[in-house]
């Protein structure tokens, strides 16, 4: 009963860690300028912590389960079926869209951005599944792992939360709705991680981790490198500015490995 209160406590906490990052973009009235600068910071720390967690953790918990191969060509699974759901969105709005195709520069961003913010709310939610399935793994296996990993976990959320936000800001969408969307993101991770500990009993969880945090790598990385780099630099007159605080964001990312280490 006590661990089970433990592992309640504990998804509140995501929820609550992650409603705040949602937030945070949404205080105040923001400029197109300002913007993009929260989406060149949340695009550098999506590279950051690309490289600096999300490959070493697939290739880490995939050692003496599966080859090097298999790891990239999961990640390429992970990668192509975003990418796959983004053009079937995209394929389905052009159809449908009472518009037509003669789009005027601000409508075709305003149609750019709500499908964006979409396929980046597609490929975080598969990369939140897995954040619960290996958040599960931790508490399962119990003593300080559990708690190092929920915290780090926390952080993790919170920039993912932050950076979908700033991605609902570039689209058409009212702040009820976003914040609805959100909401629905930061419910994600805790549902999976509950699901996941009750399924762990009695599992073994050798070769399951693998898979999936090399498919949730995939995801993650197009929505950064696809989503949200291109995005960043989208106004020629402030890519200097987007350059630099790309390079906050990596190094924002960097410093979080250095003080929590692994997440998972």
């Amino acid at each position: 009963m006590e661990e089970m209160l433990i592992i309640i406590a504990s998804m509140l906490a995501i929820i609550a860690i992650s409603m705040v990052g949602a937030y945070v973009p949404y205080i105040r009235p923001l400029s197109d300028a300002q913007i993009h600068t929260f989406i060149a910071l949340s695009a550098g720390i999506f590279i950051g912590v690309l490289f600096f967690l999300l490959f070493p953790e697939a290739i880490h918990e995939s050692e003496g389960n599966l080859s090097e191969i298999q790891v990239m060509t999961w990640i390429l699974v992970g990668f192509l079926a975003v990418m796959t759901i983004e053009v079937m969105i995209e394929a389905y709005h052009v159809k449908t869209c009472p518009c037509g195709h003669n789009y005027d520069e601000k409508e075709y961003d305003d149609h750019h951005h709500g499908i964006m913010s979409i396929s980046a709310f597609v490929g975080l939610g598969i990369h939140a599944c897995v954040d619960g399935l290996m958040l599960a793994s931790a508490l399962y296996v119990g003593g300080n792992l559990g708690l190092i990993a929920l915290v780090g976990m926390c952080i993790h959320k919170f920039i993912d939360s932050f950076s979908l936000s700033s991605t609902f800001l570039l689209s058409n969408r009212d702040k009820r709705s976003a914040l609805s969307y959100l909401f629905a993101f930061a419910m994600i991770t805790p549902t999976s991680a509950l699901i996941s500990y009750v399924a762990f009993n009695g599992m073994s969880l050798e070769g399951i981790t693998g898979v999936s945090l090399s498919l949730s790598t995939g995801t993650f990385m197009y929505v950064a490198l696809c989503g949200m780099l291109p995005e960043a630099f989208h106004r020629e007159e402030q890519d200097i500015k987007s350059f630099i605080v790309l390079l906050v964001g990596i190094a924002v990312a960097a410093a979080s490995f250095l003080l929590f280490g692994h997440s998972h």
